[in-house]
């Protein structure tokens, strides 16, 4: 079996493991609590900003859990009746469209080079409210369509239909698409996952972000162990080993709110 061919065979099992995470009315209370803490929290992180909002998830380094955290972000505010769009950023490896069973060849790549595609590029989900624009074809220059000029447009123009457009980017110390979308977004929910995170990572990402004049909205602690508790700092051992940006085989899956003191020094808080 080829080194391609594993690859493909360890994705497709990552990705049936992260469907089991996915947010539904048949979950736990505390699971649903934790995404309505964070939903709640998100709100109050925005208190002051008028109209549609725009928010960005993302994380330091890969196999962090932030995509599940985009979708589950995404159902759990379609859930209060407000229109939510939730988009694949990632014109790297994208994963949406695996993610949620969604065969999309029109995507936002696609959009941003012709306009007209716009209607088909946004997909309905059995989630009642909430639509889905996933990345598309995957471009030679990704930074640079998501930097454009017609990209600042288009999600201008998302806004006036959407209460919330959720956008789910790649992580930051990875390559600049992350930093590049942040000023067009009205913040940045930083996704952190327990025992794996690094906390050097995680400063260098915040810092970049801060370089950038974002707004962190909060730090998400994902995949909490409700018997252990607490935060970790495991070291990424593999990342050296990855010559391209792409994302690990981990899934994420938590309790976990923004911390009211958005310091990545400080340990995750989960509710």
């Amino acid at each position: 079996m080829s080194k391609r061919t594993q690859r493909r065979n360890t994705e497709s099992l990552s990705i049936l493991e992260e469907r089991k995470h996915l947010l539904t009315q048949k979950d736990d209370f505390f699971t649903q609590e934790a995404y309505k803490t964070l939903r709640s929290n998100v709100i109050f992180s925005l208190t002051g900003e008028e109209g549609n909002k725009i928010i960005q998830v993302t994380s330091a380094m890969m196999c962090e859990g932030k995509s599940i955290t985009s979708v589950n972000l995404a159902i759990s505010f379609a859930q209060t009746d407000r229109k939510v769009l939730l988009i694949d950023c990632d014109l790297r490896r994208p994963k949406l469209a695996s993610l949620l069973s969604m065969g999309a060849n029109v995507g936002l790549s696609n959009v941003l080079v012709d306009h007209t595609l716009l209607e088909q590029a946004i997909l309905p989900t059995k989630v009642p409210n909430l639509s889905v624009m996933t990345s598309g074809e995957i471009p030679p220059n990704p930074s640079e369509l998501l930097g454009s000029k017609r990209m600042t447009a288009l999600l201008e123009e998302l806004r006036q239909v959407y209460h919330y457009i959720i956008l789910d980017t790649p992580p930051v110390n990875m390559v600049t698409d992350a930093v590049v979308l942040a000023p067009m977004s009205d913040g940045v929910l930083f996704v952190v996952r327990a025992r794996h995170s690094d906390k050097g990572s995680v400063r260098e990402a915040t810092e970049q972000l801060e370089y950038a004049k974002v707004k962190i909205l909060g730090y998400v602690l994902n995949g909490v162990d409700p018997e252990r508790g607490g935060y970790g700092s495991g070291k990424y051992r593999k990342y050296k080993k990855y010559k391209g940006y792409g994302y690990g085989y981990g899934y994420g899956y938590g309790y976990s709110s923004p911390p009211s003191n958005p310091d990545p020094k400080e340990k995750g808080k989960t509710e």
